[in-house]
């Protein structure tokens, strides 16, 4: 199993689509959009690495668009592609059914429902990483550690608050005895994990995430479980988008037995006002040339017929569901309206 997960990361670099070896079904039109802008995440992660293999497909799909890739991360690629600043984007469906409800990144007097789901593309999950060998061995074990879960405002810092909170805890009982909850970004809360600075980091995150894996070049890692009764005490207080998921042995190298967290599914995106060609073009194209995309990164292997068109919580585009209908795969249904 172990093995299995580190050949399909070995995978996961960027990788060039090869034009001449792309199948694509459907011809160029001269309605085809003028700019087609993608919006993924930051460099080096995992959105961006996804966005850029996306945008040299779609520069195949759609030759007479001028197609680019913008950095972004779940909530900024909502606020753009709402507001028309971008054609498509990645997200998460807990980041997805916050701003349909007017909260992070949107606000009361201005919630985004104008998004369409086009394709899912892999799993994340709440992780709280350790060194395996650490005495660190549930949430209430923080206390008086060193921890990072982002920063203020961002999914994941708001993800371990909520955490916190059904554990009847705060960032204050955290920092007691000597403890810090320190704002760091990605990489910094990976550099201090990596050289033994922090105890414990916490983020949402995919998994098994590639530069996790590098961290463990140092140190083998294990994830923290969360409590079955905590699990749904999240999920029933804070679930919009999460569902309860299993972590497997072998995820990481200290991981020697499967845990209980929450997670949420990561899709591609467009406005309503994307035209239903336009949409089923993109969701074709992929569809149509999903070995190649997939060598785009190992965490894309996740698509198929039972999960492209699933775990979305927003409407799907009638462009691409247009597509579904014509191959035969099952959609769920919009749990936003």
């Amino acid at each position: 199993m172990t093995h299995t997960l580190r050949h399909r990361i070995a995978m996961a670099a960027t990788g060039i689509l090869a034009a001449a070896s792309i199948t694509f079904a459907t011809a160029s039109y001269a309605d085809d959009p003028d700019f087609l802008n993608i919006g993924g995440g930051p460099s080096g992660g995992t959105f961006n690495v996804v966005a850029t293999g996306l945008g040299d497909l779609m520069r195949q799909t759609f030759p007479d668009s001028i197609i680019g890739v913008q950095p972004g991360g779940s909530g900024p690629n909502l606020l753009r592609v709402s507001a028309g600043d971008a054609d498509l984007g990645i997200t998460s469906a807990s980041n997805a059914a916050d701003a349909w409800a007017g909260l992070d990144p949107a606000t009361p007097d201005n919630p985004i429902q104008n998004v369409r789901g086009l394709m899912t593309f892999f799993p994340s999950a709440i992780q709280i990483w350790v060194d395996a060998k650490s005495d660190i061995q549930s949430i209430e074990d923080l206390v008086g550690k060193q921890i990072s879960a982002g920063q203020p405002g961002q999914t994941s810092w708001n993800a371990f608050n909520n955490l916190l909170t059904v554990h009847g805890m705060t960032i204050d009982d955290l920092e007691a005895d000597g403890g810090k909850v320190h704002h760091l970004s990605w990489k910094e809360s990976q550099n201090g994990l990596r050289n033994g600075q922090l105890d414990a980091v916490m983020w949402v995150a995919l998994y098994p995430h590639s530069t996790v894996l590098a961290t463990e070049a140092a140190r083998e890692l294990r994830v923290l479980e969360i409590a079955d009764d905590k699990a749904d005490a999240y999920l029933a207080e804070y679930g919009g988008g999460f569902e309860k998921v299993t972590l497997p042995v072998g995820l990481y190298k200290g991981q020697s037995k499967p845990v209980t967290s929450v997670g949420t599914k990561t899709f591609l995106f467009a406005s309503d006002a994307m035209s239903d060609d336009t949409a089923y073009k993109v969701t074709s194209s992929i569809w149509n040339n999903l070995d190649k995309f997939q060598k785009t990164h190992a965490l894309l292997q996740y698509i198929d017929a039972d999960t492209a068109g699933r775990g979305m919580l927003v409407p799907i585009h009638p462009g691409a569901a247009r597509f579904y209908e014509e191959q035969g795969i099952e959609m769920d249904s919009a749990a936003l309206k």
